[in-house]
């Protein structure tokens, strides 16, 4: 009948709203059938007023004939951040000695990371667990759980002709590294000499970071990464968060086995902290299940790899890569 029809409308535009209240929410739903039988409008529009509650949505579908129809009730509970969740959080960064702001979200988006994926600083992958949405917390990032503590090790000689026109001592350079870009400070131009600090430039500062869970979901199944051993190392030093790391390295790209970069062809290694983010994700989880002196081929699929925007103009968006890599040294 013409009412029914309108009822059924009122119906589907009534769960369209509960279900994107619930996604927008990121609430995790539990559903509970419940027959309800109506022979006319005014019946259901009752068990609608019936079942409504402050607590408790209701579903409506057509199922069977016209006069059948049947309620879902749910129990939401909101969910929690957690290990291996995808999170996006708004978030001020201010020094906890002086109070100057040395970062922030506002006018660039929130920060998404996978919560325990180590694409953020220790402390603030740990300082998250248990937010829900909407909640804000002041979290402190100071050495291993911020930037770390100041490393020499990270100070790099080069030809001081290599270096941009008008380049002076604390000029912020980017610089290609077997990963993508790298970020460094010129520290001192002596001569024909520069001296370029890799350090992170919040390296050793009291941070604090005020945070703000903005978005909570679950995340899909982790791309597969494999480490395949082509010389065994001593099987007794391997590489933790925050160590420093003298390596060897080749990329190819796995669809061509085209190379991309080699510190071999260079001569020379390719030193970089562990677990901090300087390198792929893919390097940070890999390198790790490797002991000194071994040498192993680190097959990364492109989601921890340069993902959808590839880099550099010499990886293209979605590559898989393979590395050549071998572990000369562990500081």
């Amino acid at each position: 009948r013409p009412q029914d029809h309108s009822c059924l409308l009122a119906a589907m535009a009534a769960m369209l709203r509960c279900e994107m209240a619930l996604a927008r929410r990121s609430l995790r739903v539990r559903s509970v059938p419940i027959a309800v039988s109506c022979t006319s409008q005014t019946a259901f529009c009752r068990a609608l007023r019936a079942g409504s509650s402050a607590r408790t949505a209701k579903f409506w579908s057509f199922s069977g004939p016209w006069t059948s129809w049947h309620s879902f009730s749910t129990a939401s509970e909101p969910l929690k951040a957690a290990q291996g969740m995808n999170l996006e959080a708004d978030f001020k960064l201010t020094r906890t000695d002086t109070g100057e702001q040395v970062d922030s979200s506002e006018g660039k988006g929130p920060l998404r990371f996978t919560c325990g994926g180590q694409e953020v600083v220790p402390g603030l992958d740990k300082g998250v667990v248990g937010m829900m949405v909407g909640e804000t917390r002041e979290i402190l990032l100071s050495g291993e759980d911020g930037f770390g503590e100041y490393n020499e090790s990270q100070l790099t000689e080069v030809p001081a002709d290599k270096l941009p026109e008008g380049t002076t001592e604390g000029t912020q350079l980017q610089v290609r590294g077997p990963n993508g870009p790298m970020v460094a400070v010129v520290k001192e131009i002596k001569g024909t000499t520069a001296v370029l600090d890799f350090n992170h430039p919040l390296v050793g500062l009291p941070l604090k970071m005020t945070v703000t869970l903005t978005s909570c979901e679950e995340a899909p199944p982790a791309p597969e990464l494999s480490v395949e051993t082509q010389k065994p190392g001593d099987g007794v030093n391997f590489p933790k968060k925050g160590d420093t790391l003298m390596m060897h390295y080749t990329g190819t790209l796995a669809s061509t086995g085209a190379k991309f970069d080699s510190s071999r062809d260079r001569g020379t290694p390719f030193t970089f902290t562990i677990g901090v983010g300087q390198v792929i994700q893919g390097w940070d989880l890999g390198v790790v299940q490797m002991s000194l002196g071994e040498r192993a081929l680190l097959r990364i699929p492109a989601e921890l790899g340069y993902g959808k925007t590839g880099a550099g103009g010499v990886i293209p968006p979605n590559a898989d890569l393979v590395f050549d890599v071998e572990l000369l040294k562990i500081n």
